[in-house]
């Protein structure tokens, strides 16, 4: 395959990959109007272990399976290829069928004994399905990508990503519409998982029946066959995809550990419920506890006893005979529960009655969750965490993994022809890339939280300031994500596999100790230090093994120039949200179209005197612009002849 040929497909993956990321960062902020925080965080714990899962149902075989089908495909060994195909396709089907009713069949005791949170039970159920399809599809994209076919695995992704979009948005809209609980609205929207997932599916198939007369002609002018036993196949795959499954594991299972560990050490320990279906054996309040009738399920709900659970709560109960009402009381709580009416907790409709099982009362634990202070406020903050910063996190990374990429393919080229001298430029200018786009990006979400925060989202005045500090705080991190990932992908380039997987598993491991060491006493924000702290050790230990085989050179006599604009981007970025609080009282529009103008101020003032700042310091030159897409060029050309910025270094573009 031509040079030209493979830049173009990776273009194609690479454009792909940024419209399906931006899709589904984008969807974060309908949703997070719709559901709440409280909502998003149950979407984030579902969505987070269908997730983790998906990549173990793969273990990373379409990435080795590209490789192995390119390598056969090569050769004109196409019996081989195709054994290849259908054996990693079998194995999909095998472990999706597998991990679909693993996932059906585990919701509710990850929900309740490990999540803390019995409410995104259905939710994990309804994006259970997706598990079915995706590994078959992830196959058939590396099938594909083998043979040098990009097109259908960048359609794949973005129609995929459409269609997830649009059911997650519009299915909790009717659900909601139709007097349905937020649970089942949850549900509507992880849905969205299966039908992306069909979506993704019919355009795999369309493409490989179109690719099948091919493919049976190739088959059939091939003379020589070697049949490969499957346990051949499976021993060449796996000696190439299991270091790809564990080093593609990392911001995945960070999410995860954050979601089954997140609620757990944010609620004070007094307000922790663990109940089984179909087992009297619960937890209360920290305390075991046995209970007269074993909990059960009752559409989304989860029905307990609720003396007994209202008693370890510090409550009580008083049966009314002649009214058929329990006088429920705690706290300053006092409310009548009949066997007739649907419990209301405030304004909100659990949807569902008081039920009498033999001589015990059942209420579902959904009403006990909703008086519990401190569990509501960390079902806050994870929402927060998961649905509005995380979301908002992703765009630097987006930005600077994609104009790094470019690069990455140079320096795998170069390893091969052991040309040292392109490695060490291309290994330093991938990450000084990274470093110069990125940053700006993640301090001016930092730096601009509280406008960006206020115009995408909607909190109460209560939570908004600190929302917007969670969202600075994640965004500030994402500095060292972005090192983390291009590191390693220059790691993969230079062949070395082995080191990247273990560093993930370090960090893995400073990741779990980071948030039961800090969330104590710092609450969410060490769940965000734990995070930032795994990126910054893989990061380093990624820099320090390049290190070793080739000499970076990342920024060198740059940083100063770095560290001004960076300083002039902060200042800057602060003093116009800072003026923008205090001006707000006297603006009469609606705070969104406030904050929404903000926050353009403050990206183009602050950006725009980082950049001049990075060329007038010479943090930047001639070298990292040839990089840059035509649009940058032309800019900065522009403003050199204004001599906005250094002319010299203008002049010597594209020589």
């Amino acid at each position: 395959m031509s040079r030209n040929s493979l830049v173009k497909g990776t273009i194609i993956l690479t454009i792909a990959a940024i419209v399906a990321r931006m899709l589904g960062v984008v969807q974060r902020v309908p949703l997070q109007h719709i559901m709440g925080n409280d909502g998003m965080n149950l979407y984030s714990i579902s969505y987070n272990i269908y997730s983790m899962l998906l990549i173990v149902a793969t273990l990373g075989i379409p990435t080795a399976l590209a490789k192995q089908i390119s390598e056969y495909t090569a050769l004109g060994k196409y019996h081989e290829a195709y054994q290849m195909y259908k054996a990693s396709r079998n194995f999909a089907l095998m472990s999706g069928l597998f991990m679909t009713a693993f996932l059906y069949m585990f919701a509710s005791y990850y929900a309740n004994n490990i999540a803390l949170a019995p409410q995104a039970t259905l939710a994990i159920q309804a994006i259970a399905p997706a598990m079915l399809f995706f590994p078959v599809i992830s196959i058939m994209r590396g099938y594909f990508q083998g043979l040098q076919q990009m097109h259908p695995t960048g359609i794949s992704q973005v129609n995929e990503q459409i269609l997830r979009v649009f059911t997650a948005v519009t299915l909790p809209i009717i659900l909601l519409s139709l007097n349905f609980s937020k649970e089942v609205a949850v549900a509507g929207a992880s849905f969205g998982a299966v039908t992306g997932s069909l979506a993704a599916l019919g355009v795999m198939l369309y493409y490989y029946k179109k690719n099948r007369p091919l493919q049976l002609k190739q088959l059939q002018q091939q003379k020589q066959v070697t049949r490969l036993s499957t346990r051949r196949i499976y021993k060449q795959l796996l000696k190439l995809s299991i270091p790809i499954t564990i080093a593609s594991l990392t911001v995945t299972m960070l999410y995860f550990i954050d979601s089954s560990t997140g609620l757990r050490l944010l609620t004070p320990k007094d307000e922790h419920l663990v109940f089984n279906v179909n087992n009297k054996e619960a937890t209360v309040g920290g305390t075991s506890i046995t209970l007269p009738e074993v909990p059960y399920t009752k559409g989304q709900h989860t029905m307990v006893p609720l003396v007994p659970v209202a008693e370890a709560l510090g409550g009580s109960v008083q049966w009314d005979e002649s009214t058929q009402t329990a006088i429920y009381s705690r706290n300053e709580l006092t409310m009548g529960l009949s066997l007739k009416e649907n419990i209301q907790l405030g304004n909100e409709d659990l949807k569902v009655p008081m039920e009498q099982k033999g001589e015990t009362l059942m209420v579902p634990l959904t009403f006990f969750t909703h008086q519990l202070s401190g569990y509501r406020a960390a079902m806050e903050d994870m929402g927060i965490l998961n649905g509005s910063a995380q979301s908002l996190a992703g765009l630097p990374i987006i930005l600077a993994v994609a104009l790094s990429s470019s690069i990455l393919p140079i320096v795998a080229a170069a390893h091969s022809r052991k040309d040292e001298n392109e490695v060490q430029r291309m290994s330093s200018l991938a990450l000084r890339l990274s470093l110069l786009t990125g940053v700006p990006a993640a301090l001016f979400l930092t730096i601009g939280a509280l406008p960006v925060n206020g115009f995408l989202f909607k909190n109460t005045p209560e939570i908004f300031m600190r929302a917007s500090y969670i969202i600075a705080f994640l965004s500030f991190g994402t500095i060292f994500q972005i090192m983390m990932m291009t590191s390693t992908s220059i790691l993969h380039g230079l062949g070395k596999i082995n080191q990247p997987v273990l560093f993930v598993l370090i960090g893995i491991l400073v990741k779990w100790i980071g948030n039961h060491l800090f969330t104590p006493f710092m609450g969410i924000f060490g769940i965000i230090l734990a995070t930032t702290l795994c990126f910054m050790v893989i990061m380093i230990l990624n820099i320090w093994t390049i290190n070793k085989y080739t000499s970076l050179e990342i920024m060198g006599r740059k940083w100063s120039g770095l560290i001004g604009a960076s300083f002039t981007l902060s200042i800057s970025g602060a003093a116009i949200v800072y003026l923008g609080l205090k001006l707000k009282p006297f603006v009469p529009m609606p705070d969104f179209l406030f904050y929404g103008i903000e926050s353009i101020v403050v990206g183009a003032v602050s950006v725009s005197a980082y950049i001049l700042t990075l060329f007038w310091l010479k943090g930047m030159d001639a070298r990292e612009v040839q990089y840059m897409p035509g649009v940058v060029k032309r800019l900065y050309n522009t403003l050199a002849r204004f001599h906005i910025v250094p002319k010299n270094i203008s002049n010597e573009i594209g020589k």
